[in-house]
């Protein structure tokens, strides 16, 4: 665990952090950072805007600038980063070609956040030639970045197999007291199930969709964000697709739910720790995950995502939902986004040393 944030505020004076991102939003450059953290209140937005309130200016590179690296060298040589925080996988070898080739400025640090494994990634969307080109690229981030944050035990694992020894820092969720809850669509069913964000194929969600014809019908799962086309067809009474809905109405369906499912094989997915929050039991993939939870005393995971038995356990079993509930609590930290803000800053201030540049 890196060491807590020193109180002295001298240690960076006029602290600058400039993200190098490959998203395509809209505005994503020209944003303050409260209107980052009040369009994405987490990852990089929310990281971002807490820095912001200790002090730090923050800018902000999408794929129009960290695409062209002569342009990304210009917004460094502007703005003049003691860190640069280089986040996805296509673009992140961009800052380190700049601050070699290009910048005048070089006097900062290239910091990957390192979220996914981006090999398997590109091999579940294009095939082994896919694989085998981001594996190589993957392991150049790691390998050649200043330093390397994950919030993932198992990419912690794969860096220290390529010499690195990885920073890690988890996602963060704010205490459910505090959120904005809007009036959002109301749950019926016996037992409510619920699983919010990406359905991209390589999430598996389609496990959990299919899973839902072989439970009762008054046993519902209901799914908040964009509808992929693969998954339509599973489209039924207890199989809901509520589309995309806004952070407080999804906490609005959140807050009705008496269990969670997270069906991708990772153990470092955003939504792990605002499930965690709301203290009602979790299902998640058997793989990558029992790096996270304890199968069967903090969570119940599904091998080869075979959800329906684990999912009528707990329909069935109020006393298994509070004591799955209840471990997790006990067992597993969350941490605001001010907290993790925190710590990320305990570990940049940590690569100047006693805090000379």
């Amino acid at each position: 665990m890196p060491k807590k944030p020193s109180s002295r505020r001298g240690l960076f004076v006029n602290r600058r952090i400039l993200y190098a991102s490959s998203t395509r939003r809209n505005g994503f450059e020209n944003q303050d950072p409260l209107a980052h953290y009040r369009d994405a209140p987490y990852s990089i937005e929310a990281i971002g805007y807490n820095l912001s309130k200790r002090g730090w200016k923050v800018a902000w590179c999408g794929w129009s600038s960290t695409r062209d690296p002569f342009r990304l060298a210009r917004k460094i040589d502007e703005f003049k980063p003691d860190i640069v925080y280089s986040h996805g996988s296509l673009l992140a070898l961009h800052p380190l070609v700049c601050r070699r080739f290009l910048c005048r400025w070089k006097d900062f640090r290239i910091v990957h956040g390192w979220d996914d494994h981006y090999g398997r990634i590109w091999g579940n969307l294009a095939g082994w030639p896919g694989r085998l080109f981001m594996d190589w690229i993957e392991k150049r981030i790691v390998r050649n970045s200043d330093a390397v944050v994950t919030l993932s035990y198992e990419l912690q694992k794969i860096g220290r197999r390529w010499g690195v020894e990885c920073e890690y820092i988890p996602n963060g969720a704010d205490p459910v007291e505090g959120l904005e809850i809007a009036d959002g669509p109301k749950l019926d069913g016996r037992f409510k199930l619920v699983y919010t964000g990406d359905k991209a194929r390589w999430k598996r969600t389609e496990d959990i969709c299919r899973a839902m014809r072989r439970v009762p019908k008054d046993v519902k799962l209901y799914l908040t964000g964009r509808t992929e086309e693969y998954l339509k067809p599973y489209a039924s009474e207890n199989c809901v697709f509520l589309g995309w809905l806004s952070k407080p109405e999804q906490f609005a369906v959140m807050s009705q739910a008496d269990a969670f499912v997270c069906t991708s094989d990772q153990d470092c997915n955003a939504k792990l720790q605002e499930y965690l929050r709301w203290k009602k039991p979790i299902l998640a993939f058997d793989g990558e995950a029992n790096n996270f939870f304890k199968n069967g005393e903090n969570a119940l995971l599904a091998p080869g995502g075979d959800y329906a038995p684990l999912l009528l356990r707990l329909a069935d079993d109020p006393a298994l939902c509070r004591r799955l509930a209840e471990n997790a609590a006990r067992d597993i930290p969350v941490y605001s986004w001010a907290e993790i803000a925190e710590r990320f800053e305990a570990f940049f201030e940590s690569l100047f040393g006693n805090g000379s540049k």
